[in-house]
Order: structure tokens, then sequence, then C-alpha cells
């Protein structure tokens, strides 16, 4: 099986950690993907057109495609511009500061050969801080479509940086959706489940996630809030919830956005993620 790589990155990325993520996912596979598409959202610094540079010349044997935006459009249009370029019917996800593990391409194709009807297939995240080599906690999603589906009705159930999905049905469900802020990923997902498609994740960690102490603040984010409620109609007009379970999702985003750090992180923690 074929596979695209879609990866996005920006003038504000880290280069080094871009060098990492793309090294996991060009040098380092056990099977290794046909095409590698890289948007840059606006324009890079030197460095980062080096890099890119350097892995495509290792890597005789992958196409590198590099699709340069003019102006930094977000990620959801950045995405949606790679897809186009991406050559192959499964594409995978990845970012541009994680690392993805050695077999990961080898485990989603092999599921996927043996399961041609499911369109969305993800799994696990362990985060590190500084060390790949030293992962903290897990964030697990359900595997089964049903326990997905189940999940999607309060959280994204999956992580967005290790996936793989089908261009075709994207496409279909009109890819990325740019209002929805960092939410584009989860909005995609109702979209795609609403219109039939078949899901599965893998209980095996895929990704490396790098986190920092950025991290609870991104949380905390008011725009979110907006998008989140937006969400809740896509979700209602899809039959995933009533309107109660919406507002019981809007108070819920709400407590979290505007509680203290503090508890922010300890809510995270012990509810949001699990330990190795």
């Amino acid at each position: 099986m074929d596979i695209s790589v879609l990866l996005c990155v920006y003038a504000k990325d880290n280069a080094a950690y871009y060098d990492m993520a793309l090294e996991s996912v060009a040098d380092k596979q056990t099977v290794r993907p046909k095409q590698i598409v890289v948007v840059f959202d606006g324009p890079v610094p030197g460095e980062i057109e080096k890099i890119t540079e350097k892995r495509e010349k290792a890597n005789a044997d992958i196409e590198f495609t590099v699709v340069r935006l003019q102006k930094n459009s977000g990620l959801a249009a950045a995405l949606n511009e790679g897809i186009k370029h991406c050559k192959y019917e499964y594409i995978a996800r990845m970012d541009a500061d994680d690392i993805a593990v050695n077999d990961r391409f080898q485990k989603q194709i092999s599921y996927l050969l043996e399961h041609p009807e499911i369109d969305i297939l993800g799994g696990l995240i362990a985060e590190f801080a500084d060390d790949p080599q030293k992962t903290g906690a897990v964030r697990k999603v359900g595997i089964t479509h049903e326990q997905i589906v189940e999940m999607e009705k309060k959280r994204t159930p999956f992580n967005h940086m290790t996936v793989v999905y089908k261009k075709s049905k994207v496409c279909t469900a009109g890819g990325y959706n740019v209002d929805f802020g960092k939410l584009e990923d989860y909005k995609l997902w109702v979209d795609m489940i609403a219109g039939g498609c078949k899901t599965a994740n893998l209980d095996e960690v895929l990704i490396l996630m790098r986190v920092g102490n950025g991290l609870i603040s991104r949380r905390s984010n008011r725009r979110e809030i907006k998008d989140w409620d937006n969400l809740q109609k896509d979700l209602i007009s899809a039959g995933l919830i009533n309107k109660r379970q919406a507002l019981q999702n809007k108070i819920y985003i709400r407590v979290f956005t505007y509680m203290p750090s503090g508890l922010k992180k300890l809510a995270y923690n012990t509810f949001l993620r699990k330990k190795q």
C-alpha cells in the first residue's frame, strides 16, 4: 500500500524539532511512505528550507512535494491545500514537532490492508518534554468504531497527528473547516462519521508528542469556547447528542477554560491523560 505523509510547518516552528519530525517519517520508518507533502504555511526561515532539502536528498526513493503558501493561513487551510497535492488515497498526518515511532506506518498499513473498510485509523500518543526516551502520560482513545462514536460526543476521538485517512472520504466531507480554529480536526471527524465513514484506533503508541510549559495556557484560549459551542450544533445535527448533552458540554468547556492553571493541570493529568 502506498501512502502520502502530510505535514505543515510555519515560520515559528522550531527547526531542530522539525528536522527530528521529518527524520522520523522519512529516514527511520520500517515501511517508508512513497510521498511526503510538506506545506510551508507562509514564508519560512532558510534553515527550514535547508532541512527539507537535506531530508529529500537523503531519501531519494521518497517523492518530496513542497507546497509554498504566500502567507500564513492557519493549519486548516494549509492542510486543505496539502491534501490536493497528495497522490495516494491513504494520507498519513504528522506534526512538525512530534516524532513517529519507527514502525508506525508498518502497523497502520498492515491493519488497513486487513480492514479496507476503515476510512480513518489513528492510535495513541505518549507525551515527552525534552527527551523522547522519557515519555510520560498517554492520551488514550476509543479503539472500535462504537467506542470512537461514543467518545466523539464529548471529546475528539482521535489524536490528529496519528491518523491515516482516505483522501476521497476527506474530500467528500468537505475537508477541514477553516472557521473552527483549533477544533478543525474534531469538526472533520464529526463530518466524516456523520457521512458514514468507518473508523478505528490502534491500541498502541504511534507518536511521541512534544509538550512544554505552554500546553496548559493553550487550553485556556477563550476563542475555543465559541468554536466548541458551534461544534455542538454539528453534533446535534449528526444525531450524536441531544440538546441536554450539548448544554453539559458547553458548561464543561467554560469550567475548564476559566479554571485556575493549577487546578487545570491537575484535571488534565488526572482525567485527560493516563500514566504509562
